[in-house]
């Protein structure tokens, strides 16, 4: 994925309860994987909310919320205590949800060759 994707989507994320501005490159690093999945989608049907609660204190919780327009709401949580591995750890939830959730989509909305009209 290019850097001006990525930017795109970094700019579509939420930055909830724990979560700075200044957090902003290392999530977009962290979240390279769900941003490559999400380049196949248009920026503006594209929403991500990000909460690190407890940031750095026993009982941390990162959550992970992705809205695509179409799809159902998909949700990564994670109980580690490390900042990184808690957001690799809900972005890989959420890259399983997205998966399965555009392969029941395409399940229920195959392709045609043509249209037969």
């Amino acid at each position: 994925m290019n850097a001006e994707a990525s930017h795109i989507l970094i700019n579509r994320v939420r930055l909830e309860g724990g979560a700075t501005k200044d957090d902003l490159r290392f999530i977009e690093r962290a979240l390279a994987q769900l941003f490559t999945q999400l380049s196949r989608f248009d920026p503006e049907l594209v929403d991500i909310g990000l909460r690190f609660k407890d940031r750095g204190q026993p009982g941390m919780r990162t959550s992970l919320e992705l809205h695509v327009q179409g799809l159902p709401a998909m949700v990564g949580i994670s109980d580690l205590t490390d900042t990184k591995a808690a957001l690799n750890d809900a972005e890989a939830k959420v890259l399983s949800q997205l998966r399965s959730n555009v392969t029941r989509r395409a399940d229920h909305h195959p392709r045609r060759a043509h249209d037969s009209t």
